[in-house]
């Protein structure tokens, strides 16, 4: 992570899904990355009207202390980032100059890299995050119900949002409910790399239970703890039926193929290698960042002796062929003609 990430401060900004989304969310699994694309999309439209690039990883949790549904995106972004060709118009803008042109486009922006600059940005306004957040979350819940709907094989349950009114009556409601917009929490300013990065791996593959807070189990009961956010954080012990723990820790399995880890701006997969190298010229390398080791260099560490190196003769072994048996089925085959 120290070798992916540009070398700066870093925030921590989660992203709580509304209550009213959580059954919708769980029964039709598919529609959780339109979670990530709301959250991410907030932060980098953003950092784009600001006039930069900004490095994201992305960590979508369904999970909360007590095992309930509870989803939530937690995102580490970077403090400022490549400078662009331009800011970004915002809708409105592009509306109005649309109306005087009907020929006018939106302005294209792109990572300045012939002459890259570093962009510091230390402040992200949490009362506009919240109703950003709001807003493209809802627009991209319509755009994914909408695409299922018009897919080749819709999901039957989710054609009641093909009637007329229905979809918009869904989502205005909880707009009046969320005057404010949904909750966002950004977290204080990271500054150091390293601990940054233990940070985000903590998160990044935490179990939704770890094996600390199991206390009790009979074989028919299993007790937890969990931290009580609505009591000051304190502890509180909570026993289920062998078969309702586990029928509340399973559903918290994400679909197959189903990315939770995810990354974008600078470090997205299609552009890190570019552009890391770029950062690292703008804002060096992190510090006690070791070079990648290679095979015969791992081996010799974990085993205590060379691997290469013959145990008879003392030199390093060269490669000279290699035999790759008969598959199971070819020796059964082989077995059967000669033994019928």
């Amino acid at each position: 992570m120290n070798r992916l990430f540009p070398n700066c401060s870093y925030y921590h900004i989660t992203f709580t899904v509304p209550s009213q989304f959580r059954t919708l969310l769980f029964e039709k699994k598919i529609l959780l990355n339109a979670v990530f694309s709301g959250s991410v999309e907030t932060l980098l439209s953003f950092c784009k009207e600001q006039g930069f690039l900004p490095a994201i990883t992305a960590v979508m949790h369904t999970f909360g202390s007590d095992l309930k549904r509870h989803i939530h995106v937690h995102c580490i972004i970077s403090a400022g980032g490549l400078k662009l060709s331009g800011r970004q118009e915002r809708y409105t803008r592009h509306k109005k100059r649309k109306k005087r042109n009907g020929q006018a486009k939106k302005k294209k922006i792109t990572v300045l890299t012939d002459k890259p600059k570093w962009v510091s940005h230390s402040f992200f306004p949490y009362k506009m995050l919240h109703k950003r957040f709001q807003a493209h979350l809802i627009n991209q819940l319509k755009r994914h119900i909408e695409k299922n709907i018009h897919s080749d094989h819709p999901d039957k349950d989710l054609n009641v949002f093909s009637h007329p009114g229905v979809m918009e009556r869904f989502f205005d409601d909880l707009k009046k409910e969320y005057k404010k917009g949904f909750y966002v929490q950004i977290s204080e300013q990271r500054q150091d790399l390293k601990p940054t990065m233990g940070y985000i791996g903590r998160y990044a593959r935490r179990p939704p239970l770890s094996e600390v807070r199991i206390k009790d189990y009979t074989g028919d009961y299993v007790t937890f703890e969990y931290k009580d956010y609505h009591h000051q954080g304190s502890k509180i012990l909570h026993t289920l039926k062998t078969f309702a723990f586990i029928k509340k820790l399973i559903r918290h399995i994400p679909p197959h193929y189903f990315n939770v880890i995810r990354h974008y701006g600078l470090i997205a997969s299609r552009v890190k290698s570019k552009y890391k190298k770029i950062t690292d010229k703008l804002l060096n390398s992190a510090k006690g960042v070791k070079k990648n080791k290679k095979w015969r260099e791992r081996q010799t560490e974990y085993r205590g002796d060379d691997p290469l190196l013959c145990k008879i003769c003392k030199r390093v072994m060269r490669f000279v062929a290699y035999h790759i048996p008969a598959p199971l089925s070819v020796i059964k085959r082989q077995i059967q003609s000669t033994f019928p």
